[in-house]
């Protein structure tokens, strides 16, 4: 059963019904609850989950919007849960515990979580332009890799230990409520984790209550620039995978509807049909709602998904 994330309409409606019909449209009946969620929406669908008219799987901390100090603003760099600043890092983890009990109370199963950065200089943007402009193997590239490579290496351990920290603070609540963490493979490479890094955090950790989540998008953007290889993430992981975030790629630019880029999911089907591992399809706003029906009809068929189809004109084929 696949689900969706609101992330996709959440900006163009002014209540939860609205933005829960327009999903329910497209073929979905399960969502993913996105980042920043307004707490009035979430008690809507609070409302709507106990009718039984729609579901919800997991939420992407923190949802609902975070309770901010003074003087911050709403945005996914906000209150890391790697910050090497004690106080703030425990705000983070209360915040992330309020995102638990939402799940809880809504009946989902999971919550995805950004594990914070390793603050260095930002450069991989430069290395995404160039890849984009057709240099992924040229000599600035390999300069620039090498580079950001060392000086992540040199400056990640008070970072990752203090993610580490945060972790092992969450992880009783989350077997208490059970409710599962999903550690996120990110976007850019200065962000936690890397490859290596998700099975240190699961092993330091060492609950049932933590696992992988598998971004295919990021995945695929690490490997397209050189990076790590998509695959890998997976082979490694595979059997601590609680979920999926699907979309398409082309180069650096993720978050399209399936069908919508250059990402072969032929061999992701069989980590789609893993028991228990939750599927969700996130895509921006970029995607238009004929994409979406045509990308689920996709992944049903890819995944042998018995489901009633609608009438439509355009067949999917998965050849």
């Amino acid at each position: 059963m696949f689900a969706i994330s609101t992330v996709w309409n959440v900006w163009r409606h002014k209540t939860a019904q609205s933005m829960v019909e327009e999903l329910r449209d497209l073929g979905f009946d399960r969502l993913e609850l996105s980042f920043g969620l307004p707490s009035k929406m979430v008690a809507d669908i609070s409302l709507m989950v106990e009718e039984g008219s729609i579901a919800v799987g997991s939420l992407h901390n923190y949802c609902p919007a975070p309770i901010l100090r003074d003087g911050q603003t709403l945005s996914h760099t906000i209150l890391p849960l790697s910050n090497t600043d004690e106080e703030e890092r425990k705000w983070a983890v209360r915040q992330t515990m309020r995102t638990i009990e939402t799940a809880h109370s809504l009946g989902a199963s999971a919550v995805v979580l950004h594990m914070g950065k390793v603050l260095i200089r930002p450069t991989s943007p430069r290395l995404m332009m160039l890849v984009e402009n057709g240099e992924v193997n040229s000599g600035r590239s390999d300069r620039l890799r090498s580079k950001l490579r060392k000086r992540r290496e040199s400056k990640k351990e008070p970072y990752l230990e203090q993610a580490a920290k945060s972790l092992g603070d969450l992880a009783p609540y989350a077997v208490e409520l059970g409710i599962k963490l999903g550690i996120e493979n990110r976007y850019y490479p200065e962000e936690i984790p890397s490859l290596d890094e998700i099975g240190q955090l699961i092993e330091w950790t060492d609950s049932p209550a933590v696992g992988y989540w598998h971004d295919m998008g990021h995945a695929a953007v690490k490997e397209n620039i050189g990076w790590d290889s998509h695959l890998e993430y997976l082979e490694r992981y595979g059997e601590k995978l609680i979920g999926m975030h699907i979309h398409d790629v082309i180069l650096t630019r993720d978050h399209r509807a399936p069908l919508q880029g250059d990402l072969d999911f032929r061999p992701l089907g069989e980590y789609m049909k893993k028991e228990g591992v939750l599927k969700v399809v996130e895509v921006h706003p970029i995607a238009t709602a004929e994409e979406l029906k045509n990308g689920l009809a996709f992944l049903r068929r890819l995944i042998g998904e018995v489901w009633s189809e609608p009438e439509a004109s355009n067949k999917i084929s998965i050849g």
